[in-house]
């Protein structure tokens, strides 16, 4: 089995912004022709009252891959704008990084 390495980022927003992000993270960016990326899903929960859930699943062939787009120049000034313009809808931001381990599909 092919070892995945996949990074979670859990953004905690204000409510009323699917639409916004799902135009968002529908757009092409640099991540998707980093060497070694697979796929990036965007999952939305709209369940709680106070607030929606955006999470962003990004699949990696490896954590070699990954440090290498982590240390991009594309990466880092993907980032330094972000940091600049600091999204006022995000009441919290989460990042976790996991290594596949056992993966079934659809037989």
């Amino acid at each position: 089995m092919k070892r995945m390495y996949v990074i979670v980022r859990t953004l905690r927003l204000q409510k009323g912004l699917r639409e916004q992000y799902t135009q968002r993270f529908s757009m092409p960016s640099p991540v998707t022709k980093a060497k070694g990326f697979i796929r990036r899903d965007v999952l939305f929960s709209q369940r709680d009252k106070e607030y929606d859930v955006c999470r962003i699943i990004i699949y990696w062939q490896d954590k070699k891959a990954f440090y290498a787009w982590e240390g991009s120049p594309e990466h880092i000034a993907m980032h330094k704008n972000k940091v600049q313009q600091k999204d006022p809808n995000i009441l919290e931001s989460t990042h976790e990084a996991f290594e596949v381990i056992a993966s079934i599909e659809h037989e």
